[in-house]
């Protein structure tokens, strides 16, 4: 496995989580109304954990990790959301049609499930590399 090539994929995935944060903030910016915001506390953590799965990811030494990252298209996925978002960079979230309100939703379900399927893989390769799992 190419480790450049694989360490490039995964900053490229942190870039693009720092940018669908910045996007989503600055609309919720916009928005008064605490329960009208697009982006909840949860899914900012989510997003922020992700970028620190990606760091990590990036300097494993586990390379059925990294594989398997590459294998699901976490980083493609990611880029995909943020071409998605990238969009509403400059709009203010008052003035969202309900039809844009509803694909940014799309995007928070895709950000939650690419968090969840990081960590489901995660944890794959902790059980594969010990043979078990204690709490």
């Amino acid at each position: 496995m190419d480790a450049i090539k694989v360490f490039n994929n995964v900053a490229h995935g942190v870039k693009n989580v720092k940018t669908i944060l910045s996007v989503f903030d600055g609309i919720d910016k916009s928005i008064k109304e605490q329960k009208k915001k697009i982006l909840k506390p949860r899914s900012i953590m989510d997003i922020c954990i992700l970028q620190t799965i990606l760091e990590k990811v990036a300097k494993s030494q586990n390379e059925e990790l990294i594989k398997d990252f590459e294998q699901h298209e976490i980083t493609v996925r990611l880029e995909k959301v943020a071409l998605l978002i990238i969009q509403y960079e400059a709009r203010d979230g008052k003035n969202l049609s309900k039809k844009e309100k509803q694909r940014l939703g799309y995007v928070v379900e895709e950000i939650e499930c690419i968090y969840d399927h990081s960590k489901a893989l995660m944890l794959a390769n902790v059980l594969d590399v010990t043979g078990s799992f204690k709490l």
